[in-house]
């Protein structure tokens, strides 16, 4: 399957979820299920691993074995700090731009301090060592996201492995939103594309009240 299925399908299934008060719902991307048996088991896992986030949503390909690598996934997050604070997407797009352009922010969301922090988080999590270290960073923004992505490699002893990754950082209803979108492939161009699929995710969530 092409990772263009990661953008919203139109077979009508909808995953709900809320946010510090405020329900949403996204039409669900064509191939794309809530996790069940060993995947909920693994996406739980994963959630408690990040001590500074919130994971609101998580959807993987629908009856996709649980694999030792590389996984394409779509996650939906918020800060903890930011759970009951309120925030226009314009308000977040403008904090974005100038932290974007901050060496010291850009370095201590994506260098080694942070990495080491997050391999911290998950071996505590798993029980045993992980590594972190990669590319994911900053990589611009427009009307409706402020972008990162990149390259996550990984090694742990059940698998070492490099992970593409990108994230849509915007605000809906006045909430935070954190869309990651991980895939198999991680040259340039499938990196782009899961870039696209986050904005297209992005644009499809609503409130339920139809803001």
């Amino acid at each position: 399957m092409g990772l263009i299925a990661a953008e919203p399908g139109a077979d009508g299934r909808l995953a709900d979820f809320r946010v510090g008060g405020v329900s949403f719902t996204l039409p669900m991307p064509d191939g794309y299920c809530l996790p069940v048996g060993a995947q909920a088991d693994v996406a739980q896992v994963v959630a408690a691993a990040d001590t500074e986030n919130v994971t609101d949503l998580t959807l993987t390909r629908c009856g996709a074995p649980i694999v030792k690598g590389a996984n394409d996934v779509t996650i939906i997050k918020t800060p903890r700090k930011a759970l009951m604070v309120p925030v226009t997407r314009a308000e977040l797009l403008t904090q974005i731009g100038k932290e974007f352009d901050n060496p010291v922010t850009i370095a201590n969301a994506t260098g080694d301090k942070a990495l080491g922090q997050a391999s911290k988080s998950l071996t505590d999590t798993f029980g045993a060592k992980v590594a972190l270290s990669g590319t994911f960073g900053p990589r611009g923004k427009d009307e409706m996201c402020g972008y990162m992505a990149g390259v996550m490699h990984v090694e742990s002893p059940l698998a070492t492995y490099d992970q593409a990754l990108a994230a849509c950082l915007t605000s809906v209803g006045g909430r935070m939103l954190f869309i990651y979108r991980s895939g198999l492939k991680n040259d340039d161009a499938s990196i782009l594309q899961l870039m696209r699929e986050t904005r297209a995710i992005a644009q499809s969530i609503k409130t339920t009240g139809g803001a």
